[in-house]
């Protein structure tokens, strides 16, 4: 080979390698059947959980093997002398990395949803009506949490002290929320958040507890909660997202995975909960649903999203090297409708901040004022439950910077297209009579409406009743 090809080879080396690495995320696992769950044991081998069953990987996602054939594996867990248990009921117990595997006598458990395993090597299977423990690896089970068979177990975690809690769902009635044990899970108690569906858990180094909820049985909306006295207050923290799950890294980074029915993908805070940014992807973006995340010993990010092809991605690099990429602040966009339920019609209020549109990591951050003429597009839509379009109210905000600070309301300026201004930024109110872009009355039912405000978007659910 002479030294021009050799020159041009490496060119195209140096070009795709470049390319690859400036995104966040990898794909090292794709199914057309749903993935579940995802567990590491003390080698690096991957194990993933999914609608027909276990797969392994022992060379960090490069390939992988089918080790388990049976249905809907949603709780894969390994204690610390890397016994593997799967779901789904009887459960499974592997004790050679996967290669074997053998049946639990747990037969009277329906959906088992989360299989976790203590410092004390306590088994907890979570699942819909209760938690199951096992003290003896799985020999003999006792019931130790029971619910009704409307309310499942999500999520189990222990803190520093032993102290374990419970995230659970109860979709149908009342009920749901956080339980609390510090008797090895003996016993337990409800503590919190009662009527949020709590879908996952997770505890920092200071045994701050994070619950992550995907809905609230009345309100429609979820969010993410701390609490810094094992659960006996709550403080809010983030009220529009749809959280599946949350991992907490070692330096005390929170990581939230989304459904995409608000905003998808995977979002990031270091500070405690107080802000929230969203990871910008090629691979995952806010459509995209994550149903679960893992940090890995090494602060490698594992997510698993939901998709008409669900993937594993993995973090390209540990979280520490976070800010080498792109991440977008969520805004503070404030979104209510009133009446809901309402007949004929409601008015729907909004207000966010001056700066719409704006990225943290841009480095021409200042353009966004320094001239005018810089268009922001507003667009509050509403859809049915099918994600159909029904009506589109469409704003253009003219962003200059003489209005940054001025207080008074913006709602003149809106209609006219003139610009914003306002301390708290830009706030309004649009009527929806219950038609569509036609004027044509449409039927009773849940409905959503989206604002989006340059690259930002908030969403929120209303009933009409006729």
């Amino acid at each position: 080979m002479n030294s021009k090809k050799i020159i041009i080879l490496l060119i195209l080396i140096m070009f795709y390698s470049f390319s690859f690495c400036q995104d966040y995320w990898e794909s090292i696992f794709s199914y057309e059947e749903n993935i579940h769950c995802l567990a590491i044991n003390s080698i690096g081998y991957l194990f993933t959980g999914t609608s027909n069953g276990v797969f392994r990987s022992v060379d960090n996602g490069i390939s992988w093997d089918q080790v388990l054939y049976v249905n809907y594996t949603k709780g894969i867990a390994i204690n610390s002398q890397d016994q593997i248990f799967a779901s789904p009921a009887p459960l499974y117990l592997s004790t050679s990395n996967g290669n074997y595997w053998d049946q639990l006598n747990l037969y009277y458990l329906y959906d088992v949803k989360n299989i976790t395993v203590d410092t004390e090597d306590n088994i907890f299977v979570g699942f819909w009506g209760g938690i199951c423990k096992s003290s003896d690896n799985g020999t003999n089970w006792e019931l130790v949490l029971s619910l009704s068979d409307c309310e499942v177990v999500n999520s189990i975690v222990e803190n520093s002290e032993g102290v374990l809690f419970a995230g659970t769902i109860n979709f149908i009635a009342e009920g749901g929320g956080v339980y609390l044990s510090t008797d090895q899970g003996d016993s337990w108690e409800h503590i919190g958040l009662e009527n949020e569906y709590i879908s996952s858990l997770a505890i920092n180094s200071n045994d701050e507890i994070f619950a992550g909820s995907r809905g609230n049985h009345y309100e429609g909306i979820g969010g993410v909660f701390r609490s810094s006295d094992n659960g006996e207050t709550w403080t809010e923290l983030c009220d529009d997202a749809l959280v599946t799950s949350i991992a907490i890294d070692s330096e005390d980074k929170i990581f939230i995975g989304c459904s995409f029915l608000y905003y998808g993908a995977v979002w990031v805070s270091e500070d405690n909960g107080e802000n929230w940014q969203l990871i910008e992807s090629d691979l995952i973006d806010i459509y995209t649903s994550i149903e679960f995340l893992l940090i890995s010993e090494d602060n490698y990010v594992y997510a698993i999203s939901y998709e008409n092809i669900n993937h594993i991605y993995r973090s390209v690099q540990p979280t520490g090297g976070i800010h080498d990429y792109t991440i977008q602040e969520i805004k503070n966009i404030k979104l209510n409708n009133y009446p809901n339920p309402f007949n004929p019609s409601t008015t729907i209020s909004f207000q966010f901040s001056n700066d719409p549109g704006m990225h943290q990591g841009r480095q021409n951050q200042s353009q966004l004022y320094n001239g005018a003429g810089k268009n922001e597009l507003t667009e509050l839509v509403i859809y049915n439950l099918k994600g159909q379009k029904v009506k589109t109210f469409d704003v253009t905000l003219l962003a200059k910077p003489t209005c940054l600070g001025v207080s008074g309301s913006c709602r003149r300026r809106l209609k006219l297209g003139e610009g914003w201004s306002g301390v708290e930024g830009c706030q309004g109110t649009v009527t929806w009579n219950g038609t569509d872009d036609n004027n044509k009355p449409v039927s009773s039912g849940i409905y959503f409406y989206k604002l989006k405000v340059g690259d930002f978007q908030k969403v929120r659910k209303m009933i009409l009743l006729r």
